[in-house]
């Protein structure tokens, strides 16, 4: 049998030797990899956040809940096991604050829907002033009628209590019939009343002529291009419209 050189022979043996001790190596250091490895996975696991928000709910997520962002977040698992804690990301005071502002923005672009519904029916109804004008006037008259005819019951109202009044002075001390009475006292009641609905009528024109000036104030700008929905300008720029005449 054909022996190997020396040398050769001693290079073979450094070489299976090498071979041994990485071989060894590798099993020694085995567990440790697997470790590492399960650890990465685990973390690479998406998170399940988990918490009880302010009305008892338990809500979970696979990202940071908002409405427990007041307050200290459980972070779970994939088996339900706690891997950890998210503290609060703001403070009450802060998200009240922000609840606060989103309410304010919220009720604003509201207002502003409102308002532009509300412009955009006032330029259907009137497209110019002279349809305006015409609306108004038709208004007015309707409680104009109305104002003159409680006058003109409480006027005779009056008369008739002008005439009692005679009667009863006619009569001297004699006591008053019951009939005079009656209608005395029916009289005062119906003056009372009749009063009461020419005040009505006459804060009904009031009112009347309050709305069309305001609408005409807001038509002018309307007509002269402001959008629907913007803030009205100041008074002291805004077109003054044409009083209505007050009987």
């Amino acid at each position: 049998m054909h022996r190997l050189p020396t040398h050769l022979r001693r290079l073979h043996s450094q070489a299976l030797r090498r071979r041994w001790v990485t071989g060894c190596v590798a099993m020694a250091l085995a567990p440790a990899a697997l470790l590492v490895s399960v650890q990465a996975a685990d973390t690479g696991n998406p998170r399940i956040y988990s918490c009880i928000d302010g009305k008892g709910r338990r809500l979970s997520s696979d990202r940071p809940i908002p409405e427990c962002l007041t307050q200290e977040q459980k972070m779970l698992g994939r088996d339900g096991s706690q891997r950890g804690t998210m503290p609060p990301l703001i403070s009450p005071e802060q998200q009240a604050r922000e609840n606060e502002e989103r309410d304010r923005q919220q009720q604003e672009r509201i207002r502003r829907e409102d308002q532009a519904r509300r412009d955009r029916n006032l330029l259907t109804r009137y497209p110019d002033p002279a349809a305006h004008d015409l609306a108004r006037d038709r208004a007015l008259e309707t409680v104009q009628e109305r104002v003159r005819q409680a006058r003109s019951r409480l006027d005779a109202l009056n008369l008739e209590a002008l005439k009692l009044t005679a009667e009863r002075s006619a009569l001297g001390l004699k006591p008053p019939s019951a009939e005079l009475r009656a209608k005395t006292s029916a009289n005062e009641g119906a003056t009372e009343a009749q009063r009461n609905i020419l005040r009505n009528q006459e804060s009904e024109r009031d009112r009347v002529t309050q709305q069309f000036a305001l609408e005409r104030d807001r038509l002018n700008q309307l007509w002269s291009g402001v959008p629907p929905g913007s803030d009205p300008a100041p008074p002291a720029t805004q077109t003054t419209s044409r009083p209505a005449t007050r009987p």
